[in-house]
């Protein structure tokens, strides 16, 4: 699906919250956000806030705050809205699991160092991600719901850029809302995937340098349905797609693609059916220019890793039901 074909898709079904309505150029010529706001998220809910910080000019920012889910007992969340100031590069929610250099308690922020490792959250499960400067707002399926535990240690990933490829007009802040429901409304909890390529190398001159892998175990003894997804890779990236995967057959047929690095699109009113056994595939196309460069001391190419200004990704992040034992990582 080109974008085109993406947003005439998406609004023959009402899904206006992924702004298609609007042109490239009218979204280029909104203002920045620079303070944003959510409001309190009720009795069942909750919400993460960084607070305001700053980024320097020229400087990448990338820092992992540490919380608690402040309640006693299960909470199930049915809608979750994620605000940003302008500048953000992504953000990501995680569940702490097992702890290698990086780790925190609750209400403790650790700058850089360790926060650019991916090593460390390999097996840390996926709560929710944004890529949106202002507000992305996802209310699930009806049913369907993602299960915190009580107390439960969460880490919130916030990567802010303040150089040549993004800028950052103000002081930067991430906020995120959980919305919970009663136990009795849901039937089906919420799964995540989070799944990352680190086998890419891009060098000046290359031109649609595809870079392909797969992910299964969403899908094991019965089928899933994938509810949203969305991908990430920085500013050489030109085309992002997933697909539907089997070990048997291979690559199935196209449910998500991209074509903009720095603002990709939230597909969220997807209807995936994944059988059992298969997964999802992903695929990153790269373009660089001969005259930029990337590390000097490796030819100028651009490998696996967090900096924007030298560095690429290649990053898929899907939500589907029902969850089954275990959440997925692929790295």
């Amino acid at each position: 699906m080109g974008n085109k074909y993406h947003c005439l898709a998406a609004l023959a079904v009402g899904a206006l919250s992924l702004g298609c309505s609007e042109s490239e150029e009218a979204k280029k010529n909104k203002p920045p956000v620079t303070n944003v706001t959510l409001p309190d998220p009720g009795p069942l809910g909750f919400q993460l806030d960084t607070g305001d910080f700053e980024v320097a000019p020229g400087e990448e920012v990338q820092d992992c705050y540490f919380f608690e889910v402040p309640f006693d007992e299960e909470v199930w969340v049915n809608r979750i809205t994620l605000g940003q100031n302008s500048g953000s590069h992504h953000m990501n929610v995680f569940r702490v699991r097992t702890v290698q250099n990086l780790d925190g308690k609750p209400g403790d922020v650790v700058k850089g160092g360790e926060c650019w490792n991916s090593p460390n959250w390999a097996d840390w499960p996926l709560v929710t991600n944004s890529q949106t400067s202002g507000v992305e707002d996802w209310k699930m399926p009806d049913g369907v719901a993602l299960k915190l535990q009580p107390r439960e240690k969460i880490m919130l990933q916030s990567h802010y850029v303040n150089a040549s490829t993004q800028k950052t007009p103000g002081n930067a802040k991430v906020i995120v809302n959980f919305y919970g429901v009663e136990k009795a409304d849901v039937t089906d909890e919420l799964g995540t995937l989070f799944a990352t390529n680190q086998e890419i190398s891009i060098c000046p001159g290359d031109v649609h340098r595809t870079f392909e892998a797969s992910c299964k175990g969403i899908a094991k003894d019965n089928p899933v349905t994938i509810v949203a997804a969305n991908g990430h890779f920085h500013s050489r990236g030109q085309r992002f797609t997933m697909n539907e995967w089997d070990p048997i057959n291979g690559k199935g047929a196209q449910f998500y693609e991209s074509t903009s690095w720095d603002d990709p699109p939230f597909d969220k009113d997807l209807k995936v059916v994944v059988p059992p056994g298969a997964g999802i595939s992903w695929t990153c196309d790269f373009s660089v220019k001969p005259d930029d460069c990337g590390d000097p001391k490796n030819n100028c190419c651009y490998t696996f890793g967090g900096y924007v200004e030298y560095q690429e990704h290649c990053n898929a992040f899907v939500y589907y039901y029902p969850r089954g034992a275990t959440d997925v990582n692929c790295f």
